[in-house]
């Protein structure tokens, strides 16, 4: 199984994507163990000292970041999943600035399109990462109101605190004014 590794990861694992021998049904938590195995380094960009993931670092396993997944780190991983592995945009704790927003009635794909527009890059589905932040599209469950039925999504931004003073003025105008 192929598996990408982006920004600082790369440099610790020396190219962007790495070959593993992984078994099938390994799940995602199991799988990240593995990659530290072969790169101890990473433990320390991967992990918290209680052994759980850092929040602001991102695991994709088919776009879909793995918190969000049915069974979460539980999830077993398939021969043919595409896995991307997203580190903190700062050096560390306290080095970002987190912003998280549900948003009803703006489909997945518009929200991500807002973000590229502000100058993001799409690094999958449901991720992009700008010069100093990065977000995280997460769909949710229909809001419904009688037959009505709204999709919504969550964001999660995480940008160094210089860049954030920028971006935050330009993504609120985005959100809220429906693209600006």
């Amino acid at each position: 199984m192929k598996i990408k590794f982006y920004a600082t990861l790369r440099d610790i694992v020396g190219q962007k994507e790495v070959e593993f021998d992984i078994n099938y049904g390994v799940t995602v938590r199991e799988m990240i163990d593995l990659v530290i195995k072969k790169y101890p380094r990473l433990e320390q960009e991967l992990l918290d000292n209680n052994g759980n993931l850092y929040q602001h670092v991102h695991v994709f396993v088919n776009g879909r970041d793995a918190p969000y997944l049915e069974d979460a780190l539980s999830t077993q991983i398939q021969d043919d999943d595409k896995i991307d592995i997203f580190p903190a945009v700062g050096g560390g704790e306290g080095d970002t600035i987190s912003f998280t927003q549900e948003m009803c009635g703006i489909p997945l794909w518009l929200l991500r399109k807002y973000l590229v527009d502000i100058g993001a890059e799409e690094k999958g589905e449901n991720y992009v990462i700008g010069k100093g932040w990065q977000a995280s599209l997460s769909p949710m469950e229909d809001f419904k109101i009688g037959s009505l039925v709204v999709g919504q999504v969550r964001i999660e931004v995480q940008a160094e605190p210089e860049v954030w003073k920028e971006l935050q003025p330009v993504l609120e105008k985005k959100l809220f004014r429906a693209g600006g």
